[in-house]
């Protein structure tokens, strides 16, 4: 008679300072997960570096080491792992920080609903899975050099294909901010601004553009909701957003509904909007290379009805008319 295999339970982690929530978490689990647990992010780190976690879930307010600086070290340390932030505080620091510095997958508010924790956590599971077996495959795809043979010589050789200058789109800010921005970048990119989400839609029918970088206070239009219609059409553009507007909410959607890259409120140091610009188009490269490192996108294929949006929507629409625009002037 033969044996019936049980499937392997997935490793998760969480880490929070109260040994109550712990509890609550491991009960909520541990039927379906392995479930370790820390109660600060110096422990933290030591299963990170001994067991293959697959989705961390942290506490923000933890003595010692804050959440989304755990995070930011687990990023480095076991890159597939998925990132979620838990914390019961609306504090726009903690929650900006945990954009920029540790890439979070999911913001999670306490008290927190046991469905919905279910669900990110089973979509977090899948999503690493997913990543994981395409970065397996694609290893293996690269174990030979990339090269070609001359039909003549029949010798083989290496390809190098030069990669055009990156283009930074800026969207909505005045004409001494852009002339500024232009002025310092464009000697390191092909740098573009423009002051109207249309007038972005029809920069980006025209050509590539790795990085956009955007205010988010459009007045009558949601600036989170432009920056998403972006990242749907074109899913290797990193979103930037760099504003004045401080706020919680706001910063907590543009983690959840668009993955965005960082998040800086003005004013900010030049030398660290360069040093965003530098690592956003990095990170345009990685994602065009290897779309599974797109982690939202990832997202969406696994669980395409949480995504589902009005096809039609007032922005699609716009953005679908600037390419028409382009290409029937292409054609005249």
């Amino acid at each position: 008679m033969s044996k019936v295999m049980v499937p392997e339970k997935s490793n998760i982690l969480f880490v929070d300072d109260e040994p109550m929530i712990l509890s609550s978490l491991n009960m909520l689990f541990k039927n379906k997960y392995k479930v370790y647990l820390a109660e600060n992010g110096y422990d933290g780190l030591e299963i990170i570096k001994s067991v293959p976690i697959k989705v961390i879930v942290s506490d923000q307010r933890m003595p010692g080491m804050l959440g989304h600086e755990l995070l930011r070290q687990v990023k480095e340390i076991s890159p597939n792992t998925v990132r979620m932030l838990l914390t019961g505080y609306s504090d726009l620091d903690a929650i900006i920080g945990s954009v920029n510095a540790g890439e979070v997958f999911r913001f999670i508010n306490k008290p927190w609903q046991g469905e919905f924790m279910l669900y990110v956590m089973k979509l977090g599971v899948e999503i690493y899975d997913k990543v994981t077996k395409l970065q397996e495959n694609e290893m293996q795809k690269n174990e030979e050099p990339v090269t070609d043979e001359n039909p003549v010589t029949g010798h083989r050789f290496h390809i190098e294909v030069e990669e055009a200058s990156p283009t930074v789109l800026f969207v909505d800010y005045s004409e001494e901010e852009t002339g500024k921005l232009i002025d310092k970048y464009g000697s390191l990119f092909n740098t573009v601004a423009v002051n109207s989400i249309d007038a972005a839609f029809q920069e980006m029918a025209k050509k590539p553009v790795s990085v956009i970088v955007s205010n988010i206070n459009f007045g009558d239009v949601d600036g989170v909701s432009f920056l998403d219609t972006v990242r749907r059409e074109y899913p290797n553009t990193v979103s930037v957003i760099l504003t004045e507007v401080k706020d919680a909410q706001l910063a907590i959607r543009s983690i959840n509904e668009l993955n965005v890259f960082r998040y800086l409120v003005k004013p900010m140091p030049e030398d660290q909007i360069s040093l965003t610009l530098e690592k956003a188009i990095e990170r345009s490269k990685v994602v065009k290379a290897a779309p599974h490192k797109n982690v939202l996108k990832m997202a969406e294929e696994i669980a395409p009805e949480r995504f589902v949006k009005n096809e039609e929507s007032t922005l699609r629409l716009r953005l679908r008319a600037a390419q028409a625009l382009l290409a029937k002037n292409k054609s005249k």
